[in-house]
This record gives structure tokens, C-alpha cells and sequence, in this order.
């Protein structure tokens, strides 16, 4: 069966949100199983999200019930009653095990679709584990598999990304959808007052304004 794999490396926060509210209303309207996402943030506060153990996890868990309110199908049940027979002495579960459960959940989908935004913020001394999982999803999958990577262009990702299908956006190429949104905020807040209340040179410091925090936003 055809396996699709989309990597595309945004550095703007909206469009990747995009992405992945685009794929929930596809499943809103029924065109397609509810996605299974994650957002990566390398956060000393919240480890997790930056672990590929833990990323993987959270895409069996999203996947362990076609969609909200219905039972959880037998492989994960299964997987946990496994778990609970052994005390759940192991912890949460492995990214091996975690790519075991997806494979035997995919039997239920006929279609998966994974999107991971910013894996450049995954642990970057084990991501390499992370991607290997990927893969293998894509290659041993009984289902279709569509996965949407987004990131900034480390060079290990690129390197092992590079045969797959790929769009990179930088920042020359969105400046002026930044500067656009600049310009129309600058404006809303003059117009209430927020912004250069007693200026004698309204003109001069919001074109001075604009500049300035486009140059400074470098495409973010």
C-alpha cells in the first residue's frame, strides 16, 4: 500500500496551526479519522515535551479511540491490562512498545495522519530514535500513514528527511504577510490609543515601528 510522508519546515507559528486545524476539520465534516498531533517545546519545566519516548505515546494514546466518547479499542486495552498485570513496574510505555501499539491500532483506521510541529525542539540527542520510529510506522503500517513534520532546518533533520517530499518556507518569503499583520496592529492601537498617544509625528515613528519589529521578527 502507498504510504505518504510530508516534512515541511515553517518557521511561522500560524501556518503550522493551520495544518493541524485544517486536518481537525476534515475530521469535523467526516472526511477523514480525527489527527493525532503533538507540539514539541523544549521546556526544562515540561520535559516531556521534548522526549521522543513521550511524543510517541501521546500519538498511540490519540489513537487508541477512532474518535471522542468511544470505547478504547482492544489493542490499547489489551496493552494496559498487560501493563497492569506487571504493576506498571516499567513506567510509561517505550518508544518500541509505543510503535508496537500503533501498528496493531492502525488495523482499525483506514487512514492515520500524524502531525509533529517544531521537532527541531525534540531532544536533539535522541530524536534520531524518534524519526527510526517514524519510519518504520510508514513502512509496516496495515494503513494508510500520512505524517506532516514541521521545523527549523537542523542539519540532522534535514540529512535524514532529504528523500522525502518537502517545502521550506523562509523568511524573505513571508515578510510581507508580517508586515501586513504589523502594519494592522500598529494601526488598531493607535486608533484606541495605545500607541503614540501624544506624538507630534504619528506618520513617521509608525513607518519607523513597522520596520523595526518586521526586520526584528525575522520571519517568525
Amino acid at each position: 500500500m502507498s504510504h505518504n510522508y510530508l516534512k515541511i519546515s515553517l518557521l511561522a507559528d500560524t501556518a503550522r496551526s493551520i495544518v493541524i486545524e485544517d486536518a481537525i476539520k476534515a475530521f469535523n465534516d467526516g472526511h477523514s479519522p480525527p489527527p493525532a498531533f503533538f507540539y514539541c517545546s523544549r521546556n526544562p519545566a515540561e520535559p516531556a515535551r521534548s522526549s521522543p519516548k513521550a511524543i510517541a505515546a501521546s500519538i498511540a494514546r490519540q489513537i487508541s479511540s477512532l474518535k471522542p466518547g468511544l470505547p478504547i479499542l482492544q489493542p490499547s486495552n489489551a496493552t494496559y491490562r498487560k501493563r497492569e498485570e506487571d504493576g506498571f513496574a516499567s513506567g510509561s510505555l517505550r518508544i518500541g512498545e509505543s510503535y508496537e501499539l500503533i501498528i496493531r491500532l492502525g488495523r482499525h483506521y483506514p487512514l492515520i495522519t500524524i502531525i509533529i510541529d517544531a521537532l527541531d525542539e525534540c531532544d536533539p540527542e535522541s530524536r534520531a530514535d524518534l524519526l527510526s520510529t517514524l519510519e518504520k510506522i510508514l513502512r509496516h503500517s496495515p494503513t494508510l500513514v500520512k505524517i506532516f513534520l514541521s521545523s527549523r532546518d537542523d542539519q540532522d533533520i534535514v540529512c535524514r528527511l532529504k528523500d522525502y517530499p518537502s517545502l521550506d518556507i523562509s523568511s524573505d518569503k513571508n515578510m510581507a504577510d508580517i508586515a501586513s499583520f504589523v502594519r494592522a496592529e500598529t494601526q488598531c492601537l493607535m486608533l484606541e490609543r495605545k500607541l503614540l498617544r501624544s506624538s507630534s509625528n504619528k506618520e513617521e515613528l509608525q513607518e519607523s515601528i513597522i520596520y523595526q519589529v518586521t526586520k526584528g521578527a525575522s520571519g517568525m
